[in-house]
């Protein structure tokens, strides 16, 4: 069972072009996501029980030795996208929605990233 998750809606028309600051951010979230093994990780994490994961049951679904996983999980962790919290030798992991919820911003329709027009499937 999933957790619901607070969701904003913005009723104002976006801005045509991406201030400064705010692409800064977004290309940190991009790098970050920019590996298929983190793109999995987030995937995993966010369908987890109870919206977290351990690093052990993580580990299971990955073919490749631990600092390995672990560097992909910090990078994820570092950008700001999982939260961390260490419980006795196990780290678990769990989605922070905000910055994919901007992401979500500059790529929805009409947003400063994509055309009006543009149709999602």
């Amino acid at each position: 069972m999933t957790k619901p998750v607070p969701v904003t809606l913005l009723m104002a028309e976006p801005a045509a072009v991406v201030d400064p600051a705010d692409a800064e951010t977004a290309a940190k979230l991009f790098k970050a996501l920019a590996d298929p093994v983190r793109i999995r990780l987030l995937s995993l994490v966010r369908q987890s029980p109870e919206g977290e994961a351990c690093f052990c049951d993580l580990a299971e679904e990955f073919d490749m030795p631990q600092p390995s996983l672990s560097h992909h999980l910090r990078v994820l962790v570092s950008a700001g996208i999982l939260a961390r919290e260490r419980r006795g030798t196990w780290s678990w992991y769990s989605v922070v929605p905000e910055p994919l919820a901007g992401l979500e911003t500059l790529l929805r329709p009409g947003g400063p990233l994509a055309d009006r027009r543009a149709q999602w499937s």
